[in-house]
């Protein structure tokens, strides 16, 4: 079932709250799992859409590829 991901804002906005430094592919597989169909490119894109940027944190560990 695809449905537009604006028309989901209240709950992707909600879980984007409620867990602010999952990846966005898990971002995408919790939507899934209420039958909500979007690639993390869209995931990526509504959320510049709506200005909300998703950077992590100095609280996360730093990639195992990062630049040292």
């Amino acid at each position: 079932m695809s449905m537009s991901l604006e028309a989901q804002v209240a709950l992707i906005l909600r879980l984007n709250e409620e867990h602010p430094l999952v990846f966005l592919r898990e971002l995408r597989d919790r939507l899934a799992e209420r039958g909500i169909q979007a690639s993390t490119s869209s995931l990526s894109h509504f959320f510049a859409r709506h200005g909300i940027t998703r950077k992590k944190g100095l609280s996360t560990r730093p990639s195992k590829s990062g630049r040292i």
